[in-house]
């Protein structure tokens, strides 16, 4: 009775080891690729409608830029391509740090009327803004800690959607 009892425990021993494995190093890197995609595809559909903008400025510019007021169209852009990179982490609680570089470019044109800005199709010049997410792998999901935008600081967000999604401003005139 002992020798099964013995068996039993140490049979429960090992499978529970299995159980509770942590994941593989080729199932966190697919694990991180999968959430990656999922979420810059999720972002990506929010440019296929109302992906512009028209709207007046009637505030002083910089002394190159039309006299206000006048009318600027912006398109609304995200890359599709990225870049990211995964390592390993010297801590238990995040094991795993992922990075993802990706560019918002915004096209916009100056216009006298506002007639004139609707008519434009394509606005001759062009904004980037790009995004470095650091990710940690965290509790079985992975998680944005870090969002770096080149130009202008840093960004507080949970999610790399709701940083890259098409964002009209609201009081501008349409």
């Amino acid at each position: 009775m002992k020798k099964v009892l013995m068996l039993t425990l140490v049979l429960l021993l090992a499978f529970s080891n299995l159980v509770f494995a942590a994941p593989s190093e080729s199932e966190v890197i697919a694990s991180f690729k999968s959430y990656v995609d999922k979420e810059v595809k999720k972002a990506l559909v929010s440019y296929e409608t109302n992906n512009q903008m028209i709207f007046i400025i009637d505030r002083p510019q910089p002394p190159d830029w039309l006299k206000p007021p006048f009318w600027r169209i912006v398109h609304f852009t995200l890359n599709g391509e990225y870049d990211i990179d995964l390592r390993k982490n010297d801590s238990l609680i995040r094991p795993y740090i992922g990075i993802l570089k990706i560019d918002k470019v915004n096209y916009y044109e100056d216009f006298s009327s506002k007639e004139a800005a609707e008519q434009c199709v394509s606005p001759k010049y062009r904004d980037t803004k790009h995004y470095t997410f650091s990710i940690a792998y965290q509790e079985d999901k992975w998680v944005v800690t870090k969002v770096e935008l080149q130009y202008n600081g840093e960004l507080k967000t949970n999610s790399i959607y709701d940083v890259l999604k098409i964002e009209p401003k609201v009081g501008y005139l349409h």
